[in-house]
């Protein structure tokens, strides 16, 4: 399975330090999903779009410039493989949400410290054997609910289980911009 993710991208970065596609910026916690104390929250999406949308879908006017960052890096886009049989827990699925005792509207609703404590409850969750039972979860994109996210989370002992496959310079003439301007309705110039 491939996921996406938009990052500031330094070509001269190398893996794990800020600029790579494989650096994940500390300090977490701000993030639905998050609990820095237990595990790092890699938030990706399986549609390139969907991660472009995520990361700037609240932005009112798209411009050549939202690529551009301070510190002189640019938004690109990764992507990367993952094993297709990764254990997943989805809330778009009514059964899971049993499961936890949850409702729709509770993953809807952007309540941190509920969310925040579910993804901690699910971490925690092992087979008998004692193997981790998820490896992340899914959910529902706020901006298109059609897209869906992913995050998985990784330890040091146990880091997730990405493979960097491709790192594309977002432009306003990349595809993934173009297919997530046009489902947000983005007037692209």
């Amino acid at each position: 399975m491939l996921l996406h993710r938009v990052f500031l991208h330094d070509p001269a970065s190398t893996p794990g330090k800020s600029g790579h596609a494989t650096y994940l910026h500390r300090p977490q916690g701000a993030g639905r999903w998050d609990n820095p104390s237990l595990y790092d929250a890699w938030y990706l999406s399986p549609a390139a779009e969907g991660a472009v949308g995520e990361t700037l879908g609240n932005l009112a006017t798209w411009s050549a410039d939202m690529f551009e960052h301070p510190s002189g890096m640019r938004r690109a886009l990764a992507t990367f493989s993952v094993p297709d049989d990764l254990s997943i827990f989805d809330f778009d699925d009514a059964t899971n949400l049993q499961h936890l005792g949850m409702r729709p509207s509770q993953v809807v609703i952007r309540n941190k410290a509920f969310t925040q404590s579910k993804a901690a409850t699910l971490f925690a969750e092992t087979h008998h054997g004692g193997g981790r039972r998820w490896a992340g979860v899914s959910w529902w994109s706020y901006h298109r609910p059609s897209w869906r996210n992913v995050m998985l989370w990784g330890t040091a002992g146990e880091p997730a289980p990405l493979t960097l496959q491709t790192v594309e310079p977002l432009t306003l003439t990349s595809i993934a911009v173009v297919e997530a301007g046009r489902a947000l309705s983005k007037p692209i110039p």
